[in-house]
């Protein structure tokens, strides 16, 4: 049970009485938010049998990066095709247009993609406007400078084409009854928005967006005393020079970590995020120089097994090391690789980008956060709060831990208390 039970009880309570409703859910990484997404699912698919309704619908769940969509397509569609649902992953690699989409019933992609298709979307009404259910997973990237006007105009837009189903609907009520002909009580059409994330600040005011004048979204927001694991935060600060740039101090923070690890990981699977792709290479080289790990037959032959699936030699050393390395610039059958030997603990050590953090189902009982800058445009900036709190959810895994634990490590003159 991941939340505590009265609150469950009175949720689903709520969610029963609120079939129809908008609803924007915040909660803590790993107390089940996707199962909010199934249960509004399979709530439409109880509403469409009840009311005999056999015309197409629609699906529409939308995540910010591609590697939670094929997740979530791995995820759903063994579900949900015994249901008689077809899953679909459209993202960026995909090229598709509307006329390929019709029989699926959901529909898995990013707000680039979704959005690329959807500009012409009066040539496609028919898909378009029998969208039943719009789910939007890691809300919060509407705080993001360059991805949160995209989720914006696509939410928008979507708000836009259910005005004009129902302006639509109305005229042909109204052209019935002026005829004398029997006027149906067919509901006009409506897309329900069910978004949720683990770190959005404000969910009443997204609930407020979402929802519309006669039918106000609701929201939920829920603490970490409904965290499945007990997560601990620590902060280190380091010195830093003055004149002494944030990639020299990046590669200071390097010999810093193998006595965190050791002092915090318990023997547990540890995940290091790092602020760039060469900082992810540099950080594997000099930890795997450093680690006194020992390993048995058994382990040693999936580490080799694993290595052979590598095709840079460099990363191949490193993998037998203890420690593997996850970046964009991996091929894609040796991210899955590498994230299934860590999961499956196969890999004690991982180190990656912040790509991770955005909702993968990739969690370890400790989690490092080596440097609280990055850089964008130009120049160093700090992480937004958003982005540590997502990187520092990744900690605590309920199958294996009671607790957990969370480093951030940045300079001296940055160091706050925990959050």
């Amino acid at each position: 049970m991941l939340f505590p039970i009265t609150e469950i009880f009175n949720f689903k309570l709520s969610l029963s009485h609120l079939l129809d409703k908008s609803i924007v859910v915040c909660a803590p990484t790993g107390s089940g938010k996707t199962v909010v997404f199934e249960m509004a699912i399979v709530q439409l698919l109880m509403e469409l049998e009840v009311k005999q309704y056999t015309e197409d619908f629609k699906i529409i769940y939308m995540a910010p990066v591609k590697a939670l969509c094929t997740e979530r397509l791995t995820e759903w569609y063994s579900k949900f095709t015994k249901l008689g649902l077809m899953c679909i992953e459209v993202t960026g690699d995909t090229d598709v247009d509307f006329t390929q989409l019709k029989p699926y019933k959901i529909i898995i992609t990013t707000p680039e993609k979704w959005d690329m298709l959807t500009r012409r979307w009066r040539d496609h009404r028919g898909l378009v406007e029998v969208v039943k259910l719009f789910l939007i997973d890691e809300v919060h990237i509407l705080n993001d400078e360059t991805r949160g006007p995209v989720l914006e105009a696509v939410v928008s837009r979507m708000k836009t084409i259910e005005s004009s189903a129902q302006s639509v609907h109305r005229i042909e009520q109204l052209q019935k009854e002026m005829q004398g002909e029997t006027v149906s009580n067919k509901s006009p059409p409506r897309i329900r928005f069910v978004a949720v994330s683990a770190t959005v600040s404000n969910p009443e005011d997204v609930a407020t967006w979402l929802g519309s004048s006669d039918k106000p979204a609701v929201f939920y927001k829920f603490g970490d005393e409904c965290r499945p694991v007990k997560l601990k935060r620590i902060v280190e600060g380091y010195p830093c020079a003055e004149g002494t740039s944030i990639f020299k101090f990046d590669i200071i923070l390097n010999y810093k970590l193998w006595p965190i690890i050791q002092k915090y990981h318990c023997g547990k699977p540890t995940l290091i995020f790092c602020n760039t792709r060469k900082s992810v290479i540099l950080t594997a080289e000099t930890l795997s120089r450093e680690l006194t790990i020992s390993f048995n037959a058994e382990q040693r032959a999936k580490l080799t097994a694993l290595a052979s699936t590598i095709k840079n030699k460099a990363l191949q050393a490193l993998v037998m090391s203890g420690v593997g390395c996850h970046h964009a610039g991996l091929l894609y059958e040796e991210r899955q690789n590498i994230e299934f030997a860590f999961r499956n603990r196969d890999l004690p050590i991982l180190i990656t980008t912040t790509t991770l953090a955005m909702g993968v189902n990739l969690p370890a009982h400790l989690v490092i956060v080596k440097n609280t800058q990055q850089y964008v445009n130009g120049a160093y900036q700090e992480y937004s709060i958003s982005t540590v709190l997502q990187m520092v959810g990744r900690a605590g895994r309920p199958q294996f831990d009671t607790e957990a634990t969370a480093v951030i490590m940045t300079r001296l003159v940055d160091k706050v208390s925990p959050f």
